[in-house]
């Protein structure tokens, strides 16, 4: 097998165990090995199944692809293999788990009939729920409340320079975003007559389902451009190729990291006429993994939203300087991060708090992973605590005067720099993630060798370090373009 451009050498038991031979960095080696061979698994499963499967044209390979990665990755025995530190790798019991998922995509013969006629009579709703639907130029699909709150200010612009702009939130993520968004801004679900002889509808029928919604609301609305978040999953896939038939434009929104080192297939090949980059430094990752994709940099909406100008070279800090250290809680995202390992940061930050009472200590939850209220009322005795909840709270509020701010792997740390402050990772687990390799630039930004990873009891002195140092000037422009009303506006010019 090939992974990554090197031959993966295979020492076969009869146990069906394979050793291998991979030259990653040794910090990266064993997850980044295992993630490219469940990569390559997945997509070649899917290949064998679905290859020459279409619906209304569409090849469904890639869509499914996506869809299956998180559901193998979340899997119990992927979880454990990832955790196990094992460097003997069961390749029967990974494909075991891959036919499994892929098996579960498929209708029962019971199940059949039933969701044929749902899926009809949803049709014959729409119809009647159809109505007179105006012309778009503009539709950000949205399937979580984060993203909402993440192109607020752009959709707000749009609507200032006389554009029809609209959401398209996904049927699913209606309950959760209900009330955020007003019905004037919301697009109504459409839908295709749904072609339920077709094999692959048997085969794929939830694949099959979101071709027939986003094409539906496609061809009901006639969109000139979208505007995609992160881009990283299979219905937003789906509508980059229904876009591309459409004649839909299609940008991609930057929302996180893409890894600089294998990455999800939900950021590989992405189905988008081009992608909307914070800064430069995400640039060689983004066409590494997207070759023919069209990068440009146009900054970071979400940043110095308040003052309008970035806030990078605030480094300085003296003696009565705030005390801040933000602890930023993060969703479960198995197998990397677990319910267990989200509970050991938030008790770490805990402790950070009562062995630091002279310093303040923000812990801010996550959109994916609320702060359990039983958590908040335990330790409300302890007065250096500030509790940031993610839709109350906005990142300039959460990172304002900010010492340290401590994640396990979230590329708010990148966000936090631009903010002043210093990045460090928590190590909760023995999984070595991507971005704790990527230290040395933190070192080179900061010229100051301080340590950016640190186990659970090694956090207070390396907080104590760097608040002991009078640190040089960030200079994030590499990794920010711009940030505020500045990146909005370079963002809405994209769209024009």
């Amino acid at each position: 097998m090939i992974v990554n451009g090197q031959v993966l050498t295979a020492a076969r038991s009869e146990r069906n165990t394979v050793t291998p031979m991979l030259p990653f960095k040794q910090a990266m080696e064993r997850p980044c090995m295992l993630q490219e061979l469940l990569i390559n698994k997945i997509k070649t499963e899917v290949e064998r199944r679905f290859l020459n499967r279409k619906y209304r044209g569409f090849e469904l390979c890639q869509i499914i692809e996506d869809k299956m990665y998180w559901k193998v990755m979340e899997d119990p025995e992927i979880e454990r293999l990832f955790r196990s530190g094992s460097l003997r790798v069961d390749e029967a019991r990974i494909d075991r788990v891959i036919n499994e998922k892929i098996d579960q995509i498929r209708m029962g013969p019971l199940e059949y009939p039933i969701r044929v006629i749902k899926d009809v009579l949803l049709w014959l709703l729409s119809r009647v729920r159809r109505g007179n639907k105006t012309p778009v130029d503009v539709v950000i699909p949205v399937n979580q409340k984060k993203y909402f709150t993440y192109t607020e200010m752009i959709m707000e612009r749009l609507e200032q320079e006389g554009k029809v702009a609209r959401y398209y939130v996904f049927s699913k993520a209606r309950r959760e975003i209900n009330g955020a968004v007003g019905r004037s801004r919301l697009m109504k679900e459409g839908r295709t007559f749904p072609i339920f002889w077709n094999p692959a509808y048997y085969l794929a029928a939830n694949v099959c389902r979101s071709i027939d919604k986003v094409l539906g609301t496609w061809l009901d609305y006639r969109p000139q451009k979208a505007l995609i978040v992160e881009g990283d999953t299979s219905i937003l896939h789906t509508i980059g190729f229904v876009s591309r038939v459409t004649g839909c434009e299609t940008s991609c929104l930057q929302w996180g990291s893409i890894g600089t080192s294998v990455p999800k297939t939900g950021w590989r090949n992405m189905p988008f006429d081009r992608f909307l980059a914070w800064g430069e430094f995400f640039r060689e990752s983004v066409e590494l993994y997207n070759p023919g994709i069209e990068v440009r940099t146009v900054g970071h909406p979400n940043l110095d939203v308040r003052t309008g100008t970035k806030t990078s070279g605030i480094r300085h800090k003296t003696d009565d300087s705030p005390r801040i250290v933000l602890f930023a809680v993060q969703k479960i995202m198995k197998p990397f991060i677990n319910g267990e390992d989200l509970d050991r940061f938030i008790h770490t930050a805990v402790d950070t708090a009562r062995q630091m009472p002279e310093h303040t200590i923000r812990i801010r939850s996550h959109p994916n992973y609320p702060i359990p209220a039983e958590i908040k009322k335990r330790y409300a005795h302890i007065r250096n605590i500030e509790w940031h909840d993610y839709f109350s709270a906005s990142l300039d509020e959460s990172l304002k005067n900010t010492l340290v701010c401590v994640t396990i792997s979230s590329t708010l740390s990148f966000e936090a720099m631009n903010y002043g402050a210093v990045p460090v990772f928590l190590k909760v687990n023995n999984i070595r993630l991507y971005l704790h390799g990527i230290g040395h630039l933190f070192n080179k930004i900061t010229g100051n060798g301080i340590r950016h990873v640190a186990e659970p009891d090694e956090i207070v002195d390396v907080i104590k370090t760097i608040a002991a140092m009078n640190l040089n000037n960030f200079d994030t422009d590499f990794l920010f373009k711009e940030t505020g009303r500045a990146a909005v506006n370079n963002i809405v010019a994209e769209l024009n």
